[in-house]
């Protein structure tokens, strides 16, 4: 499971930087809060995982006009 997480977030990259944005701008232009895909903010301060949202993920896939299949070709990728 920790390798998903791991997964999920490296992807979340990839998809960013793949269309020439930081995380941060991916997330504005999602309609999120830039912060929200720091690697500060993917752990709690206790250390549990903190995993992204589906809505959230929702709309970076929408936005960037992709799908669900394509956002598992990109996890595949990592």
């Amino acid at each position: 499971m920790n390798e998903d997480h791991l997964k999920i977030w490296n992807s979340i990259e990839l998809i960013a930087n793949s269309n020439g944005l930081t995380v941060s701008g991916l997330a504005r232009k999602a309609g999120l809060d830039p912060t929200i895909f720091n690697k500060s903010k993917r752990f709690h301060p206790s250390g549990k995982r903190r995993w992204i949202s589906m809505e959230s993920l929702s709309k970076v896939l929408y936005v960037m006009g992709m799908d669900w299949e394509e956002f598992g070709r990109y996890m595949k990728m990592i």
